[in-house]
């Protein structure tokens, strides 16, 4: 198994095993992807990502029980991921499968199955099981992705950015809030715009660059990311959510 964090390796190994158990000789690749895969992995704050492939029609049943048993045994690591067929990947993104989340398996799941997971993939993705998840392997278009990040940033990011405006939250929650989404919209423009997928630490670093009239925020995401220790520079921490309104509004204007 290749070099991974302590608690990411035993997930991985854990899950593997089980599936293994649950659904014998039916695991042919499995990837890790997401922060582990682009070395931004932080403890507390990142799930395990994963595109696992089997050679048969899952269990139902079995899937849902490895999952569920996961997420008891590991209740610090989210561990979210897609199930394809052979073949799949090969052949660009669509359609439904089984995808876990949360401890949780949706049987019919759209979810992951886009051409930014494909090109993740492809460029950054570790094989623990399997063939090396290149670009002979894994039918990735840049093009696709990039116009999948801009159709994102104007649905996903664009509705969540009005329901950030009507919240009210605490510290706790603004201070979570804060990072995932400035980081995360950020991550989606840098790829719309580079056609590579950045990790969220990448992403803030990125809009430095790119919007510098909103350096404080995007600094106060990147110290939450990191540790979160160390004083924010915001006085008034009902600030730094005007701020992140600004940010957003500024990244989907911009598409």
């Amino acid at each position: 198994m290749q070099s991974l964090p302590d608690p990411v390796a035993s997930l991985c190994q854990s899950l593997m095993a089980a599936l293994d158990q649950a659904l014998p000789g039916q695991l042919e690749a499995f990837y890790v992807t997401g922060s582990v895969a682009l070395g931004d992995y932080r403890i507390g704050q990142s799930d395990l990502d994963f595109i696992a492939v089997l050679s048969d029609a899952a269990d139902s049943a079995a899937l849902m029980g490895v999952h569920a048993d996961l997420a008891a045994r590991f209740p610090h690591i989210d561990c979210d991921g897609i199930y394809l067929r052979p073949g799949e990947l090969a052949q660009p993104p669509g359609g439904t499968g089984p995808a876990a989340r949360d401890g949780r398996v949706t049987l019919a799941s759209g979810d992951e199955r886009h051409p930014v997971s494909w090109l993740l993939l492809a460029d950054s993705g570790i094989a623990l099981r399997g063939p090396a998840p290149d670009h002979t392997r894994v039918a990735a278009d840049r093009t696709a992705a990039m116009a999948h990040s801009r159709q994102n940033l104007l649905s996903y990011w664009h509705n969540w950015l009005l329901r950030f405006e009507q919240a009210q939250l605490d510290q706790g929650q603004l201070d979570e809030a804060i990072h995932w989404s400035v980081l995360g919209a950020l991550r989606v423009h840098a790829t719309m715009t580079t056609g590579h997928v950045p990790s969220k630490s990448a992403g803030g670093i990125y809009g430095q660059t790119a919007f510098p009239a909103h350096g404080a925020i995007i600094a106060e995401a990147l110290r939450l990311r990191g540790t979160g220790a160390g004083a924010s520079t915001y006085g008034d921490p009902q600030a730094r959510a005007a701020d992140t309104v600004a940010l957003l509004q500024a990244v989907i204007g911009s598409v």
